[in-house]
């Protein structure tokens, strides 16, 4: 039964289980016999995060993130290889080269609102994937991110809802290391033929050390002594960034939507300053909104560390082996930090920002998620972007339903690894006067 419900509803899982055993407990798969160690306290977190990589390591090299990512993914590698990755990959990232991609966000989500049905429901994740999808393509390829339609066709056919009773077979299952098989492996092929080929027009090109798109930047890169990435490195990251960069935001951009129509004194709010041209600073309510939005509804619900050697966690010496998690999602809620932990209130951040080890839906430690920033930009600007023009409102069944589910929401629902709204963030759209 615990292998069931984490497969169908791990937030109630890790809910019911803090509940009963506390900060610290463990879960355990039938019928691989897999363990988690799951942490939720602050200390906890920290001692899990700020441990020596060689002791606790990355857990995703032997995930099945691995197959689709590729082995030199700086989200499966560890050690040295890992932060020869890292810093290769952080120049495109850092806070003025982002800058460049403003423009480009809004000018993709004003793109896509101009077919957006109005006075009626629609699905916000639907649209806000599509938007994502763009920006990150456009970041990562440039101008010819207009000639990509495979490209889009596979990364779409690779990210499909999963079913609930594949769901239950993938958590039943020994990890496999094989690519996976079936429609997943062809769009995978289908994914790296257009990389691969792109890969080889790009280094033909004369005006390569002047582009400044991610694949460009990446191209050039060299590590400390003085090498750039193989082919099958690029392919690596590139996936990475091209699956973990828009999917992940998407989402969060739903949630907060999600949210925000369920709160009409807070999406007011966050409506005047936008119109006051307030929105952008990180004392902003907009920040305040964005960080309780990556509080309250994570994305992502774990992360996971493979100890090496012991390690105190808790007050408990795990093993060597261990995989010790710290769960995003129950730390996030944690009501020793957060007063009313489940409850909407960016207020809780208008004037001092989170605390390191008790929001990370972003991961910590030097792990932490590269995209962090540009994520949280990305936000700022699409949200900013759909409320100067555009006033979202609860569908009718939503409202006739009132009282407690209303003010609920929607539920969270696995799609693959993340945690998306359980009806895509059903909202209605109007035309601000």
């Amino acid at each position: 039964m615990q292998t069931l419900a984490w497969a169908l509803a791990p937030t109630w899982v890790m809910d019911r289980c803090a509940q009963r055993l506390g900060e610290t407990f463990t879960l355990t798969f039938w019928p691989s016999g897999m363990k988690l160690v799951m942490v939720s306290g602050p200390e906890a977190v920290k001692t899990v995060f700020t441990a020596p990589p060689e002791v606790a390591p990355s857990a995703a090299g032997n995930s099945p993130v691995r197959p689709v990512m590729g082995p030199s993914s700086v989200l499966v590698l560890t050690g040295p290889e890992h932060m020869r990755q890292r810093k290769l990959l952080l120049a495109p990232f850092h806070g003025e080269r982002m800058r460049e991609y403003e423009q480009v966000i809004v000018e993709a989500t004003r793109k896509d609102m101009a077919s957006w049905p109005l006075q009626r429901a629609m699905r916000v994740q639907e649209r806000t994937r599509s938007i994502t999808l763009e920006v990150i393509l456009r970041a990562v390829f440039g101008v010819e991110a207009e000639r990509m339609g495979a490209l889009r066709s596979a990364i779409g056919e690779l990210l499909a809802p999963m079913q609930p009773w594949r769901m239950v077979l993938f958590a039943l299952r020994r990890p496999s290391m094989k690519r996976p098989p079936g429609a997943i492996g062809r769009a995978l092929d289908r994914l790296d033929a257009v990389i691969y080929e792109e890969l080889c027009k790009r280094r033909a090109q004369e005006d390569l050390a002047q582009r400044t798109d991610i694949l460009s930047l990446l191209m050039q890169a060299r590590d400390e002594d003085g090498e750039a990435m193989t082919d099958g490195e690029l392919r690596d990251e590139l996936v990475t960034l091209l699956l973990a960069g828009h999917e992940t935001t998407a989402t969060s951009v739903a949630w907060a939507i999600e949210r925000l129509v369920r709160h009409p004194d807070k999406l007011a709010r966050l409506v005047a300053e936008i119109d006051a041209g307030r929105d952008g600073g990180a004392e902003s309510y907009m920040t305040a909104v964005v960080n309780e939005t990556l509080r309250v509804r994570p994305v992502v619900p774990i992360v996971a560390r493979m100890l090496t050697q012991e390690l105190e966690v808790d007050g408990y010496a795990l093993p060597a082996g261990t995989r010790v998690t710290p769960s995003i999602y129950l730390t996030n809620r944690n009501a020793r930090v957060y007063e009313d932990p489940a409850l909407f209130s960016p207020e809780r951040f208008e004037h001092s920002g989170p605390e390191t080890f008790a929001w990370i839906p972003f991961g910590g430690g030097i792990r932490r998620c590269i995209g962090a920033s540009f994520a949280q930009l990305e936000m700022r600007l699409m949200l900013a972007t759909m409320l100067r023009e555009l006033h979202p409102s609860l569908p009718r069944d939503w409202r006739s339903a009132g009282g407690r589910r209303g003010r609920r929401g929607e539920l969270n629902r696995r799609r693959a690894i993340t945690l998306v709204p359980s009806q895509g963030g059903r909202v209605v759209w109007s035309k601000r006067r």
